[in-house]
């Protein structure tokens, strides 16, 4: 065999090997491993100007994270299909047994003494325990057996019994390995390819979103899974009285219930990104007086699970009884995808300044830079006015006659005074009637009757006033780096 076919024998093994060892990684996340894609995912998005991470959100949307998981899988089979090619050309020098697995090694010293670090985990990795580097070990002695099976020459004299083992296992190992990677993504990457924002709504909203409904964002591939019966809310740094809080203790202080509406600040114009429930939980001005803030403390920061960070000024804090560390989404425990055991909810502003997974309140006397103000995202992050068309939707081809034209529109703590649509693509307007919010802090839905003059494609779009009587931004832009504006505009085909 030339060098040139053990090199593109041993990349062909190496990727087959690689996928394996992929596909088990996501297995052993029962084993509490944390998957490299997850880790390298903060470091390689803190190297990304924030503009260009705006664009591609405001481009990919719920495809973002989907394509940058991809792009990380792609990348370690590939990595691992070179370190296979190299362990073939290796082998035409060296004919022992064992090379496969003395480049396994070298794969597993990459991994553990420069990625996982990389990422946060620690030499070798064990920040996260000492299983770490011998779950990675595993994982690379798996790879250097199929590596191993890759390398047999045909005329290798075995008996059969212990050719069909050969023949069989490593690739079987691989296929459930893949099996176990299509598993855990094939959803994900559905429904960003094949469902559109926005997609799975149809008609009007309904006031309160349901659970199942409510909109979700997360920076990380594999959320946090935490233990509420272990898990303790520490409030901490320039106070009098530490407090380390359990659920049941959080539970048990006196209580606000609101109906609030969020959004996220990568939210396009008339995107789904948006959603309304009832929450409970204590006011964080209430756990902040009960610590007591010492004289200097001026900024309240937020620590979570995930690493998340966040901040905002104590004045604010005390100045704001809505501002809550919730503990139920519609009567129920948060979700672990909301932030369970507990979040922040601070009504008024962008989802990215309430933290989910919720760890330690710090007292300190200057501002903590929150994770996407790092990334250039807005440092105030209030919820810019928004309206939003549910029904008809853009496409639809509509029997003349009495049509409803419906959504739902929002203006954070400043409420909605007055929506209105046009169906002359902004020519003219007329005032909607909408239904009394269900709290200062959440949206309203609105309503109208149209009745079209003829057929023919018509184009409708809508507008609000926020309750100080300012008018709904109409010039676009996207969500990067203060939340996306403009007005939400569809066309629709009116047949007679």
């Amino acid at each position: 065999m030339t060098q040139r076919q053990a090199a593109w024998s041993g990349f062909g093994w190496g990727c087959v090997a690689g996928a394996a060892l992929v596909g088990l990684m996501y297995y052993s996340v029962f084993l509490g491993l944390r998957p490299l894609p997850a880790l390298l995912n903060e470091p390689l998005l803190s190297l990304m100007p924030g503009f260009v991470f705006g664009f591609l959100i405001d481009t990919l949307q719920h495809a973002g994270k989907v394509v940058e998981e991809a792009g990380l899988i792609i990348a370690m089979v590939l990595g691992l299909g070179v370190l296979g090619a190299a362990a073939a050309v290796a082998s035409l020098r060296w004919t022992t047994p064992y090379l496969p697995f003395a480049f396994a090694a070298i794969g597993w010293l990459v991994v553990c003494a420069v990625l996982l670090p990389l990422g946060g985990a620690g030499f070798l990795g064990l920040n996260d325990g000492l299983p770490t580097p011998l779950i990675w070990a595993a994982l690379f002695a798996i790879y250097a057996v199929i590596l191993q099976y890759g390398d047999q020459p045909a005329n290798v004299n075995v008996d059969l019994g212990r050719r069909r083992l050969l023949s069989t296992l490593p690739l079987s190992i691989a296929a459930v390995s893949v099996g176990a990677l299509a598993l855990r993504l094939t959803p994900d990457w559905y429904a960003a390819i094949f469902l559109p924002p926005g997609s799975g709504r149809r008609g009007v909203s309904p006031a309160v979103t349901p659970v199942e409904n409510f909109y979700v964002v997360s920076k990380n591939f594999v959320d946090p899974q935490v233990d509420g019966g272990s898990w303790r809310l520490k409030v901490a740094g320039m106070v009098e009285n530490s407090l380390s809080l359990s659920l049941d203790d959080l539970r048990g202080l006196p209580a606000t219930e609101q109906y609030t509406t969020m959004a996220c600040i990568s939210n396009l114009v008339g995107g789904d990104q948006i959603s309304t429930g009832k929450f409970k939980g204590v006011p964080l001005r209430d756990l902040i007086a009960s610590a007591g803030p010492q004289a200097q403390a001026s900024w309240v920061g937020f620590k979570a699970r995930d690493g998340y960070t966040e901040s905002l000024p104590l004045s604010v804090v005390q100045g704001s009884p809505e501002i809550l560390v919730v503990y139920e989404l519609n009567d129920g425990p948060l979700p672990r995808s909301h932030g369970f055991p507990a979040r922040v909810l601070i009504p008024g502003r962008y989802g990215m300044k309430a933290p989910k997974w919720l760890d330690e309140i710090d007292l300190v006397g200057g501002e903590v830079k929150g994770y996407w103000e790092q990334q250039g995202w807005d440092h105030d992050a209030v919820v810019r006015t928004m309206s939003r068309i549910d029904t008809p939707e853009d496409g639809d081809i509509v029997p003349i006659g009495t049509i409803e034209v419906a959504g739902v529109a929002f203006a954070g703590t400043r409420g909605v005074s007055k929506v209105e649509y046009s169906t002359d693509g902004g020519s003219h307007w007329s005032v909607a009637q909408f239904d009394a919010p269900l709290s200062r802090l959440t949206w309203v839905i609105w309503r109208a009757t149209w009745t079209p003059g003829s057929h023919g494609a018509y184009t409708l779009k809508v507008r609000t006033t926020d309750g100080a009587g300012a008018l709904q931004d109409s010039a676009e832009s996207p969500s990067f780096p203060s939340g996306s504006k403009g007005y939400h505009t569809v066309h629709v085909n009116v047949t007679g």
